[in-house]
């Protein structure tokens, strides 16, 4: 009976741990120190799960209802990778931990460790896209010095280059601007360059506004909720 409490408690701290990592720069972290609001949200609420899933819906379902209209490769969509693809609550929550607040350099450590997880409903969307003919095309805000590593990460996740999605493009350091209208007009010329001319962007999906153009152009924007995580939702 004792070893089964063992195992059983054991079973209980590795669920409570499982989003927390346990590198040299999550050592300093105080256990003592609560999480925000928004962390909590994303970590623990049954809700934040059921609106993501709920937001990728509604993206599939407009994609189902416009791919039978268009030719296989013609068309792609374009999505921002963090709180929209890859979930980085191991990231947030071991800096609310330390009390710390975010800097380039964790986040850089965070993303070398490729600990990411997939935002609810986003590998059914990216999914779908492929299967009714359509490209994925991530534009992200991370620094181009974190390419590989997101790579890396994604394919764990089960998000491969070539099968998954087309296009990564992230922003140089350390000048590169975080605005993504300019990467976001690149899109259908890297399609080109591989190959595929003449693609349109159908949709967008993000976050935050800045995951959107300024100008649809007739596409459309898909919000994915973060509970104000990264600052005001879209």
């Amino acid at each position: 009976m004792r070893h089964i409490m063992i195992i059983a408690a054991c079973a209980v701290l590795a669920a409570c741990s499982m989003h927390e990592p346990t590198t040299a720069w999550y050592a300093k972290a105080s256990a003592g120190k609560p999480l925000t609001p928004a962390v909590e949200y994303v970590a623990h609420a049954p809700e934040f799960v059921q609106r993501s899933n709920a937001a990728y819906d509604a993206a599939s379902a407009y994609i189902i209802a416009r791919a039978p209209h268009l030719k296989r490769g013609s068309w792609a969509v374009v999505m921002d990778l963090d709180q929209t693809v890859m979930n980085n609550i191991g990231y947030h929550m071991a800096m609310d931990r330390a009390g710390e607040p975010f800097t380039p350099e964790t986040w850089r450590a965070w993303t070398s460790e490729k600990q990411a997880t997939l935002m609810p409903g986003a590998l059914k969307f990216i999914r779908t896209v492929n299967a009714w003919g359509g490209h994925v095309a991530f534009v992200s805000n991370r620094r181009d010095y974190e390419q590989l590593a997101t790579e890396e990460n994604l394919a764990a996740l089960g998000l491969q280059r070539g099968r998954d999605f087309r296009v990564l493009i992230t922003r140089a350091a350390p000048f590169g601007d975080s605005d993504k209208n300019a990467r976001f007009a690149l899109v259908p010329q890297v399609l080109r360059a591989q190959g595929y001319p003449n693609v349109r962007t159908i949709a967008y999906l993000g976050d935050v506004t800045g995951d959107a153009p300024r100008r649809l152009n007739g596409a459309r924007f898909f919000c994915i909720p973060q509970g104000g995580m990264y600052g005001e939702n879209c």
